[in-house]
């Protein structure tokens, strides 16, 4: 007979997000969750069985597991108890800093076997399972330094670990993961395609011609549904991507502002200039100096 079900949850606050401990000291079966989100889990302890229509997983410590957003999975907890309760944690971060973190990855010159790395052959789904240990690892640095360092660089600390694992995550098939995700908005496959074309290549020449031709349709048809989909016409998208990435570059600080301006597709750093300051209401010298002071 299964004792009184009882989950124990503990929440560390994160300057992203939180990170929580989930203690279960009993045997129970068929719980039901779900987030609205994706988090990242891991166990800790124990032994959980996880299954939902598309997924039945045996969750042992050691593993790492991205459960699919906004659908019911049920739990079965079968050896818990008072003295040998299963833990199990849950990082979740705020979504805009999420999708922030994969763009500055994923565009970030040191990781540009992420940029181009063929795509897995494997089906991608709407969930993530992995088992590798330096993942495993750093994501149980962030636990520890929740008890064990109390001191003024902690924040400092957080964040380093959090990027280390977003990083090693990005490395892994979890990037399709996340990039599917981002990319859902966009209800037309053919408009997916030639927004992440644009995004993947936005340092080269880009024309409309090509990306009509990628997208298997008439101009006419394509400029209405790339409007439709993205609020923007395919020459502002790649405008304002060229903006966004240099952003990204002059965040980093690892560039000038003309090397910037040419790796962001720019033909002239005047051009850049006055385009950045047309989208942004800055200049990109003036939003250089505020970044060196975030």
């Amino acid at each position: 007979m299964q004792g009184k079900f009882i989950e124990r949850g503990t929440d560390y606050p994160l300057k992203n997000g939180k990170l929580s401990i989930y203690e279960t000291n009993c045997s129970c079966k068929d719980i039901q969750f779900h987030f609205n989100q994706y988090v990242l889990t891991v166990m800790l302890s124990g032994h959980k069985t996880i299954v939902s229509d598309n997924l039945k997983l045996e969750f042992f410590p050691g593993m790492l597991f991205i459960p699919e957003k906004e659908v019911i999975n049920h739990v079965s907890i079968p050896n818990a108890s008072i003295y040998n309760p299963t833990k199990c944690l849950v990082l979740e971060l705020n979504p805009s800093f999420l999708k922030k973190a994969y763009e500055e990855i994923l565009y970030s010159e040191a990781n540009e076997t992420i940029l181009h790395k063929s795509p897995s052959s494997a089906e991608t789904t709407d969930y993530f399972i992995s088992n590798d240990q330096l993942l495993i690892q750093a994501f149980m640095r962030l636990y520890d330094i929740q008890s064990q360092d109390h001191s003024d660089c902690k924040p400092l600390v957080e964040d380093l670990i959090i990027k280390e694992i977003l990083y090693r995550l990005f490395n892994t098939q979890g990037i399709e993961l996340l990039k599917n995700s981002f990319e859902k908005s966009i209800p037309d496959a053919n408009i997916r395609k030639v927004t992440s074309y644009i995004r993947h290549n936005i340092g080269q020449k880009l024309t409309i011609e090509s990306l009509t031709n990628m997208a298997g349709m008439g101009q006419t048809t394509f400029f209405k549904l790339f409007k439709e989909s993205t609020g923007a016409t395919p020459i502002e998208y790649i405008l304002q991507e060229r903006i966004r990435q240099a952003k990204i570059m002059i965040q980093k600080g690892r560039l000038n502002l003309q090397e910037i301006a040419f790796k962001s597709g720019f033909n002239s750093y005047e051009y850049f200039c006055s385009s950045f300051k047309k989208l942004e209401n800055i200049k990109p010298s003036e939003f250089k100096k505020q970044e060196k002071y975030v």
